[in-house]
C-alpha cells in the first residue's frame, strides 16, 4: 500500500513536471519572438491616438480619452492573444513539433495542459502591457479591476483559440471563428434585448421560436459584455463580488473549452 502511494506521488510529480516544462517553453517562445515589443509598440500607438482624440474634445477630455483607450486596448488584447495562440500552434504543427512531443513519454493531456498554462501566462502578460496606459491615466482601484477583468477575458480567448486551432487546423478559419465567438458573446445581451422588445413582439410562433433560440444561444455563450467594462473607469469600479463572478465564469468556460479541445485532440490522434 505504501509503495503504491509512493508510485502514485512519483507519477503525479513527473506529470506536473512535464506540464511545467511545456508551459515554460510556450512562455519562452512568446518572449523570443519579440511579442512583448510588438505589444508595447501597439500600446504606444494607441496611447498616442488617444492623445489626439483628447485634443479634439471640447469638454471632459479625460473621460473621452479613457473611453477610447479602453475600447481599443481591449480589442487589441483579444486580437493579439488570438493570433499568437493560433500562429504558435500552427507553426509547431507544421514543424512536426507536436508529433515529436506526442511520440515520446508525454500524454495528450499533459501536452495540452502545458500549452494552455503557458498561453494563459502569455495572455496575462499581454493584458498587463496593454493595460499600462489605462493604469497610468485612470484611478488605481478602477484600473486594477479593469486589468483583472481583461486578464480573465484573455484567458477565455486563449481557450477558444486553442479549441479552434485543434478543431479546424487552419489559420483563417480558426481566427474567424474565434473573433466571431468573441463579438457574438460581446453583443449577445443586446441581441436578447432586441429580440424580446415589445415593439417587435407580434405573438407569432416564429417570433417566439426566434426569441427562445436567441436566449438559448445566450446561455451557451459567456457573457463577455459584463467583462472589462469602460464604465468602471469612468464612474464606479467593479466590486470584489462582481470580479469574483467574472472569475468563476471565466474558469468554467475555459475549462469547458479545454475539455472540448482535449477530446478533439484524442479523437484526431486515434
Amino acid at each position: 500500500m505504501l509503495r503504491h502511494n509512493r508510485d502514485t506521488l512519483t507519477h503525479s510529480s513527473s506529470q506536473f513536471g512535464r506540464i511545467r516544462v511545456i508551459a515554460a517553453f510556450t512562455w519562452l517562445e512568446a518572449v523570443r519572438t519579440r511579442l512583448p515589443w510588438v505589444v508595447v509598440g501597439m500600446a504606444l500607438v494607441l496611447f498616442t491616438a488617444s492623445l489626439f482624440v483628447r485634443s479634439l474634445a471640447l469638454t471632459e477630455s479625460t473621460r473621452i480619452q479613457l473611453g477610447f483607450l479602453a475600447a481599443t486596448l481591449r480589442f487589441a488584447t483579444v486580437f493579439v492573444v488570438c493570433l499568437h495562440v493560433l500562429g504558435s500552434m500552427l507553426r509547431e504543427a507544421q514543424d512536426r513539433g507536436t508529433e515529436l512531443l506526442l511520440s515520446i513519454d508525454i500524454t495528450r493531456l499533459e501536452y495540452l495542459a502545458g500549452k494552455i498554462l503557458g498561453y494563459t501566462a502569455v495572455g496575462a502578460g499581454i493584458s498587463l502591457l496593454f493595460a499600462l496606459p489605462v493604469v497610468v491615466i485612470a484611478p488605481l482601484p478602477a484600473s486594477l479591476a479593469w486589468l483583472a477583468s481583461l486578464v480573465l477575458e484573455a484567458w477565455i480567448i486563449v481557450a477558444a483559440a486553442l479549441f479552434c486551432v485543434i478543431t479546424f487546423n487552419q489559420l483563417m478559419l480558426a481566427a474567424s471563428f474565434v473573433l466571431a465567438f468573441y463579438l457574438l458573446s460581446r453583443a449577445m445581451a443586446s441581441v436578447v434585448l432586441v429580440s424580446s422588445a415589445s415593439i417587435l413582439a407580434d405573438d407569432t410562433l416564429a417570433h417566439a421560436a426566434l426569441a427562445w433560440g436567441v436566449k438559448a444561444l445566450a446561455m451557451l455563450l459567456p457573457g463577455l459584455h459584463a467583462f472589462t467594462r469602460t464604465e468602471w473607469l469612468l464612474e464606479a469600479p467593479a466590486s470584489i463580488a462582481a470580479l469574483g463572478r467574472l472569475a468563476v465564469e471565466a474558469i468554467v468556460y475555459s475549462t469547458l473549452l479545454f475539455a472540448a479541445a482535449l477530446f478533439d485532440l484524442y479523437r484526431k490522434n486515434h
